[in-house]
């Protein structure tokens, strides 16, 4: 993240070249196991530690960890727009609100949940893990992800975001957060935590005129349009309810980009529904498409012209990942559940594209 070091600095790992360098977390100070020491780091790509080395550009540090790697030629450049990958990561802080922060280190504390659409709400699942042992995971050298879409469930079903909880989890990676604004100030909170953008879901906006204020503020705002069968706006305020008449309209204000979140395939892990995908064509905006998807979806919709994909937070690789995590005392274990199946949905629990049930 550029806000760690100097606003021209490229900082690489002195040993392998990686980009993913961050401050070391310190075992003593204010609070134990959080402030971070600024003259001292961490490689979260091989986990070296000590200071980093600086370029003045990004492909400068690009050649310097291919070199580390012993290739001496610059690589070619893949041809045609690369598509993300960001795991969504529903973070549930609840458990802290009777207890004193001091004396518990949030990455053990708060917890990364499964989590589905109940038709009002985003319901935590009971399959948890601590978000120390997810982001062992998950930013690992074997599924190395540097961008996640964080949800801060009760500041999305609440409006009461933790943010002295989050505030921390934030530190690991480049992270989008969605922490439940229902006004834009309140949404424009979220940059006081140095994150890389902050989301703007329809589901907790009133209309689309607080896109409107949002954009006034700020570009970089991420827009979010939640759809279960039409669009969702805020309880007891009405919005246009089509996607591309909501798409239009953020386009309209300036936007060039939006996330859109099929509601019903959350959490499924059972891929995007065709149809729900066929109704985003021809939408001009570079789409980050959510709800069911597993790693190998992404790639599809890359194909499709999408510019990333919004994986579920425990597909099938991810639990698997966790599950080979050596245990800590203090870590939550979690079962893993039965793999969902790829081809059926619970009875009753996935809508059809027509509302149906199936």
């Amino acid at each position: 993240m550029p806000s760690r070091f100097g606003p021209n600095d490229f900082a690489a790992c002195g040993r392998c070249g990686s980009g993913r360098v961050h401050p070391k977390l310190l075992v003593m100070g204010p609070i134990a196991g959080i402030d971070s020491d600024s003259r001292s780091y961490v490689c979260r790509a091989c986990g070296h530690e000590g200071l980093p080395i600086f370029f003045d550009t990004q492909e400068a540090r690009a050649q310097f960890e291919r070199e580390k790697k012993g290739i001496w030629a610059e690589e070619s450049k893949p041809s045609g727009p690369q598509v993300l990958t960001v795991p969504i990561l529903p973070i549930q802080t609840d458990p802290l609100l009777p207890m004193k922060i001091l004396e518990h280190l949030p990455g053990r504390v708060a917890t990364v949940t499964g989590v589905r659409w109940d038709g009002a709400r985003l319901g935590p699942t009971a399959y948890r893990v601590s978000y120390q042992e997810y982001w062992d995971a998950i930013g690992g050298p074997r599924y190395n992800a540097s961008r996640v879409l964080m949800l801060d469930l009760a500041g999305i079903n609440r409006a009461n975001p933790n943010f002295e909880v989050t505030r921390h989890l934030v530190k690991r990676s480049d992270v989008w957060l969605d922490s439940g604004g229902r006004e834009p100030e309140e949404v424009m909170d979220g940059y006081m935590l140095d994150v890389e953008r902050v989301v703007a879901g329809t589901k907790t906006l009133p209309s689309p005129d607080a896109f409107a204020g949002l954009y006034a503020l700020s570009n970089d705002v991420l827009p979010c349009i939640d759809w279960d069968g039409k669009v969702l706006w805020r309880g007891g305020h009405a919005g246009p309810t089509e996607l591309h008449d909501v798409a239009n309209v953020l386009r309209g204000i300036g936007f060039g980009s939006a996330c859109v979140v099929d509601l019903r395939r959350l959490g499924t892990e059972i891929g995007p529904d065709p149809a729900f995908l066929a109704t985003l064509e021809g939408i001009d905006l570079a789409l980050y498409v959510g709800g069911g998807l597993q790693e190998s979806d992404v790639l599809r919709l890359g194909e499709k012209g999408f510019a990333g994909g919004l994986v579920d937070p425990f597909t099938p690789v991810i639990r698997d990942l966790i599950s080979k995590l050596p245990k800590a005392p203090t870590t939550t274990e979690a079962s893993s559940p039965a793999p969902a199946s790829r081809t059926t949905a619970a009875p009753g629990s996935v809508p059809s594209s027509g509302g149906a049930h199936v």
